[in-house]
Parts: structure tokens; sequence; C-alpha cells
């Protein structure tokens, strides 16, 4: 199911252009083997002219060489011949532009990669470039081994390019030390955790949506007692095997089907690094607020409101399906797995998106996501200019004669070098602020801006095919799922999950790490699992509520002390 959900959300980053990985792992190096090529847009944002700029898209007189650190998924199927050093993509750089790309050394992505990484940083004998994740990007920061980036940044960086960084406010900023600028990161796709309900079951209930937790609780067990998905109604689904009960700062926008909500309107962050009383870091997981709603949870546990077969279950997607549930926690794009296959199975299934639940004030929390790749260059390098123009050319010199060459094939991490996934900041709010506009009758087709927001145009082509009156609600009766089936989706998932996303007014918390430390490389996975399994068995009563604190020491003398320190270091 997840391998499944992964290359789907690949398929809408391409379509989007907005910024995640679109494969899976996003270890550094690691823009999974099967990420497509994302292409961005301009943002439409003005950005400052600067005395010299060069033309990002011209030819290097001569041939210039830049050799990469690499890495690959060895199970990667290249067509023919070809290899990730040699292939149509970096063949059609040599030919067109002079860009010769060499490997100075490859490594399977993930674990493999990042040894080589550090490897690299330890010894000092970097390549050119490479993608490395932020721990990586400080060490070499403090190291001194980074080539400032800021002139050709502005000299040869598209106004593509520099309108996307434009549309992600403080991105550069947070690469930028001492006025200097030394990578250039990967965006990342919006997302935080709504609550998706059978409305028809609210509806049916004479129930309102909710806004409280104790909402959910109510909702849920009224779902259970009047039995609306058959005698073994769910109240509230959630993590199957090999899933996890929250998002954490390694995969912050893994919200999907799990319990990352319940979390946050208890005021608990777990999984990601925050600031105490003291402005010091501490770990989401250890603190009083994350032992509050692991309470919570064994309480609904026992009460029978979560799923029994929590942790266990082998797909969570079926039960949504089957319409055996009727709520879930997901972000605003779940609308696009799983519920279409409900609807056809119970077309009056109307599965609404809410910003929900609340805090004790009012406040709709979500931690924020985080990008994990950052692309940069040796301070030894002669010419980092042509990183600059590799990366512009990767996401708009894509022309007939490079359109001919890659003819029914998609490039895809494996083929372009440094790979960096790059998406206008506003995407999704144009798309769906456009659509909504266009349905209600205060845009016209050519207002659309398509060359920067090609997406949303291409649903507004096909919006009147699949939304039937009234147009500003978003209701399943109110859509035309058959005249075009193709659209029906896509624009489902933007007006109905989109727009609950769009309107929030969501309080973002940013976790202060958002890759590994130097001890959390040997320690982290023994220290993940043995969070894991306590949290679990606290929710399902197999252990109890103060095993909590037992944990928290356990996790403080086995390296969780020392990661602090590093993570600290970092803030």
């Amino acid at each position: 199911m997840k391998k499944h959900l992964l290359l789907l959300l690949s398929v809408i980053l391409v379509a989007m252009s907005l910024s995640a990985c679109g494969g899976g792992n996003k270890n550094a190096g690691g823009n999974a083997s099967n990420s497509p090529d994302a292409s961005g847009g301009n943002s439409g944002t003005n950005t400052p002219v600067v005395e010299e700029v060069a033309d990002p898209f011209a030819k290097f007189d001569e041939p210039t060489e830049i050799s990469v650190g690499r890495g690959i998924d060895p199970n990667y199927k290249f067509d023919g011949t070809d290899t990730s050093e040699d292939n149509v993509y970096t063949r059609w750089l040599k030919d067109k532009y002079n860009i010769v790309v060499k490997h100075a050394w490859e490594a399977a992505n993930g674990t493999d990669y990042q040894q080589k990484v550090s490897l690299a940083i330890s010894s000092n004998d970097l390549p050119d470039a490479m993608i490395v994740n932020e721990t990586q990007l400080r060490q070499m920061v403090k190291a001194g081994q980074l080539a400032d980036l800021k002139e050709v940044y502005e000299k040869y960086a598209s106004p593509a390019l520099k309108a996307v960084y434009d549309s992600n406010p403080g991105l550069l900023d947070s690469v930028t030390f001492d006025g200097k600028l030394y990578a250039l990161p990967e965006t990342t796709l919006p997302s935080a955790p709504l609550t998706w309900i059978r409305k028809d079951w609210l509806d049916q209930l004479g129930l309102e949506p909710p806004k409280t937790l104790e909402d959910i609780e109510k909702i849920a067990q009224a779902f259970i007692d009047n039995k609306m998905g058959g005698e073994n109604t769910i109240g509230i689904v959630g993590t199957q095997q090999g899933g996890t009960l929250y998002s954490t700062f390694l995969n912050s926008t893994d919200h999907w089907y799990n319990f990352s909500s319940i979390f946050f309107a208890n005021g608990a962050y777990p999984g990601i690094w925050v600031k105490d009383a003291d402005g010091n870091a501490v770990y989401g997981s250890i603190t009083p607020e994350t032992k509050e709603t692991l309470a919570l949870m064994r309480d609904w546990y026992a009460k029978g409101i979560l799923d029994k077969e929590l942790g266990v279950r082998k797909s969570t997607g079926e039960v949504v399906a089957s319409g055996q549930t009727g709520i879930f926690f997901g972000p605003w794009w779940s609308a696009y797995n799983n519920i279409p296959d409900n609807i056809k199975n119970d077309p009056k299934a109307n599965w609404r998106a809410y910003a929900a639940p609340l805090d004790a004030s009012g406040k709709f929390n979500s931690n924020s996501a985080t990008g994990s790749s950052y692309l940069v260059v040796s301070k030894n390098y002669k010419h980092p200019e042509t990183v600059i123009k590799m990366t512009t050319l990767h996401q708009w010199g894509k022309d007939e004669e490079y359109q001919t060459l890659t003819a029914g094939k998609q490039m895809t991490s494996q083929e372009v070098p440094l790979f960096l996934i790059l998406g206008a900041g506003d995407q999704l709010e144009y798309a769906v602020n456009s659509l909504r506009d266009y349905l209600a009758g205060k845009m016209t087709l050519e207002d659309f801006d398509n060359n920067n927001y090609g997406w949303a145009y291409e649903m507004a082509n096909h919006a009147l095919n699949v939304k039937k009156d009234p147009m500003d609600n978003y209701d399943i009766e109110y859509w035309d799922q058959e005249t075009d089936a193709g659209f029906f989706t896509h624009l489902y998932a933007h007006l109905n999950g989109g727009s609950a996303f769009v309107d929030a007014d969501i309080n973002w918390v940013r976790s202060i790490a958002t890759a590994q430390t130097k001890t959390m490389e040997s320690r982290w996975t023994n220290l993940k699992k043995l969070e894991d399994e306590t949290f679990l068995k606290i929710i399902m009563g197999s252990a109890d509520l103060d095993s909590f604190d037992t944990f928290v020491e356990k996790w403080k003398e086995q390296g969780g002390d020392k990661i602090t320190e590093e993570v600290n270091e970092l803030k």
C-alpha cells in the first residue's frame, strides 16, 4: 500500500510541480530511484535585478566537467547500455550545453550513500557537487568546505528558479550563513493532517462536523453505536503494519493514516525536535504532553473507538475502501487513494476533510514540512556556475530537442545528476483559489496563468465536466464521476481536501533537526524501536502508562542525552 501511495504521490508532484520526493526514501542522495522528472514553474514573483546576469540557457564555450557523488538504485533498469553516468539525459547536457558529468563515486541510495558522504566530509575529499542532508550541510559549513553560491546564483539562476525560491519564503535564508549561500535546498510538499469523515453518516445522525478531540470521540462512538459501517464498524482507523503512529523529523509529511492529529491537538509533538520553556531543544516524544496523549489514546482503544487491530492490520486502506470506517486522519491529497474505491462501492459515501481537531486554545496545529536534501558545491570546484545552470536546465530547459530525445521515457533521479525537486510554494493555493473563482464565474480560462500554473489551468479545462451545481458545495452528490472520470479525482481532491487545507489557519511547528546527527547514525534505530514498541503497548493496554517514564529514562541513557546535545548545537 505504501509503495502504491508513494508512486501516486510522484504523479501528483509532477502534475503540480510541488515539492516532495516522489518515490519514498528521502535520505541524502536518495531522491527516490523512481522520482520522476518534476518540472517546476515560475510563480510570477518578481526577482531583484542584478548588474550582470548571464543567459542561464547558453552553452558553455568549452566542455566543462563536473565530478559528482551519486546516489543510485542498484535495481533500476536503464534503457539498453545506458548507465547513471552515461544516458540520454547526460548526453543531452554534453551535446547541447558542453556540460560533461563524471562520477567521483557511486553508492546505493540510503545508508550506503549517507556513509559515503560522511566519509567524504571527514576525509576532506569532496566531489565537485553532491546531495547532502541538513546535518551534513552544517558539518561542511563549519569545516569551511563549501563554495559560496550567492554570486553565481544571482548571475546564472533563471528568473523562474529565483521565483521558485522567492515563493518559498525563508528557504534560502535557512542555507545562508554569515551572508554566504552554501546550498540549493529542495522545496517541500505542503502537508498537515486533516480529519476525513463520512459526512453522509454525520447527516444521517444529525451530527455537526468536529472541532475538538471530544467531538471526534463522540462522533466515532455514534458511528459505532449506530453500526454505520455494519456490525463491525471501526470508529477511527489508523496505523497499519509497518506504519507510523505519527510523522517524524525524518518523514515530516507522513500524515497518512496515523495519529499525528491527536497529538498535535494536545500540544504534543512526538517524533520532532521542539524548544522547551527555556528555549532548549527537547525531543517531543519524551514530553508530558505526549504522555497525556498516550493516556487519551489508551482510553479510546479500551472503549473500542480506535481500531482494535491498530498496528497489526495488513491494510488500513482496505477498511476505508470497504466502508467499514467513517474517520481517519490524513493530508489534503488523501482523496486520491482508497476514497475513490469506497465511492465506487457506495456512491453515497461523502468523505469531507476538516481542519480539526483544534487544541484547547482553538488553534489547529501541525508540524512543518521540512526538506531533507541540499545541493552543495565544493569550494575547490572552479565552475560552481555549472551547478546553477544544471538546476535551471533540469527544470526549464526542456525544448523540442529534449522532448524528441526523451520521447516515451520519463527521466528520473537515476538519469538526472544532482536531482533536486523544486516547486513554487503557492502552487496548491493558486490551484484551489483559481478553480473556485472559475467555478463561481469570477475567472475565465483566459485569466489563468498557464505558463506558471499549468496544472491549475489543465484542471479548469475539465472542471465543468466534473462539478455540478452548486459549485461551492463539495458533497459527493454534486459531482459527475463518469463524464470525465480521469479528472474527477484530481478536482475532488483539490476542491475538497485542498480547500480545507488552504483555508485553514495552521499553527506550524518546525523541527529543530531535520536529519540525523552523528550519534543518531549508530543509536537512532534502536531508540526509535524502543519508542514505537513502548507507545504501541501503552495504547493497546499491554503496558502501564507509567512505562512511559521508564522509556524516557532508557531513551536518555541509551544515547538520547548525547543526541539532544548535538541537536542543541544545530539550534
